[in-house]
């Protein structure tokens, strides 16, 4: 009998070449994946393409630096990488966040394979050497779309993998009932603050033991984090202002609002009864950690509040009179999702209450109230329970590598 050795064996890997787009795929999907990567090949040079949309905050690049990288590109390095068509000898493309038909043409102008990580079965592309994902529903999502068995694989949730090496991490997690999350895009934050902090300032007057915290996104600029305190463009809808005073932040009505750190929101959502929150990714990190929510889709004004459909309908904005378009556009269309929030596309069911429309703070206020009630605090946890929650990052990168004739993690018996 022999035994197994807990060795790392690298391949001759010359590099690997990641593509991301958004805030929450550079914090949650990245990090585990790329330590991952290290450990296994840690002599590949390992590139991160930021092929940033029309909501980057201009602060990704900052975010990246902190990670262990290579190189740190943006769309106009991508485009060259293309137009050279040739690979710097043996290696892999992998995608973690936006178009997969980005790996797809990266993949064809290197020679390597390319690989797509997802949660929507539904953006498989051709030319994809497998598409990773989620969950067994989205596997069948790409199957309606065409992909044959064999292109894709549920190999789990890297949101999972976030949040466990987070609360790994044994840090004192900061206290607080509701938590406040009104965007990590200065776009968003600039409507979103002052509309939660209305919503907060009446959840307070009818519970004034609660606890108030706003977890503040690395991401956010200081002009924007002033125009979102100002609620000038909110006031009309019933937002408030307040001022940041330390840690703190004031509300017009003297609410004191704990500003959380964003590499502390697990451990906070961990102990929190509540948070408000828009549509994202966060619904899903909520969901994994028991959080009870209430998701805000206001469209009071359709062509400037945040709303989760991207793409053409931004640049239609740009467009003489095509602020009207996208505000009747986007109406029509949300009327057609089923669900804003991912748990409740999970689950198949409307478990986080969602508001969409026209509604004001105190509309809020009445529905998280209601969410804070003891009995249906437990029943929405009871049912968060059965989110496929399996970790996914392990998997992936033995998917990416193995293909290329990567050994086992561990080792081979002797």
């Amino acid at each position: 009998m022999g035994e197994e050795r807990d060795t790392i064996c690298p391949m001759a890997l010359d590099e690997i070449l990641l593509l991301t787009n958004g805030p929450g795929e550079l914090s949650t999907w990245v990090p585990p994946v790329l330590r991952r990567l290290r450990e296994r090949v840690p002599e590949a040079r390992i590139e991160l393409f930021l092929i940033r949309d029309q909501f980057a905050t201009g602060t990704e690049e900052t975010k990246a630096r902190q990670l262990p990288l290579d190189a740190i590109s943006g769309r106009t390095e991508f485009l060259a990488r293309l137009a050279r068509r040739k690979g710097a000898g043996r290696g892999v493309v992998l995608m973690l966040g936006g178009a997969p038909r980005d790996a797809v043409l990266l993949g064809r102008a290197t020679g390597y394979p390319a690989y797509a990580y997802s949660f929507n079965g539904r953006a498989w592309q051709r030319g994809l050497k497998a598409y990773l994902l989620d969950s067994e529903r989205s596997v069948q999502q790409a199957l309606a779309r065409g992909a044959r068995p064999e292109q894709v694989q549920a190999v789990g949730n890297l949101v999972v993998d976030a949040l466990e090496d987070a609360l790994r991490s044994g840090v004192n997690w900061p206290q607080a009932d509701v938590l406040l999350f009104p965007s990590s895009r200065p776009f968003a934050v600039k409507y979103m603050l002052g509309f939660m902090l209305a919503a907060a300032e009446h959840i307070a007057a009818a519970q004034p033991h609660l606890r108030f915290a706003w977890v503040k996104s690395r991401l956010l600029t200081r002009r924007s984090i002033e125009e979102g305190l100002s609620a000038r463009l909110v006031r009309e809808f019933g937002g408030v202002g307040g001022s940041l005073q330390g840690d703190r932040v004031v509300s017009e009505g003297g609410l004191e609002v704990a500003v959380l750190d964003e590499e502390l929101r697990y451990g906070a959502m961990r102990q929190a009864k509540l948070a408000l929150t828009i549509p994202g990714t966060s619904t899903l990190e909520m969901g994994f950690l028991g959080l009870p929510a209430v998701v805000l889709l206001p469209l009071h004004k359709p062509e400037a509040i945040p709303v989760p459909i991207e793409g053409l309908l931004h640049w239609i904005g740009l467009l003489p009179g095509g602020k009207w378009l996208r505000h009747e556009i986007v109406r029509r269309l949300e009327a057609r999702i089923p669900h804003l929030a991912l748990p409740n596309q999970y689950l198949g069911e409307r478990l986080y209450p969602e508001l969409r429309g026209i509604f004001s703070p105190q509309d809020v206020a009445r529905t998280a109230l209601e969410v804070l009630r003891p009995d249906v605090q437990s029943r929405i946890r009871q049912r968060l329970r059965e989110l496929e929650a399996r970790p996914g990052a392990d998997a992936l990168v033995e998917v990416v590598l193995s293909v290329i004739g990567q050994p086992s993690a561990l080792g081979e018996k002797r």
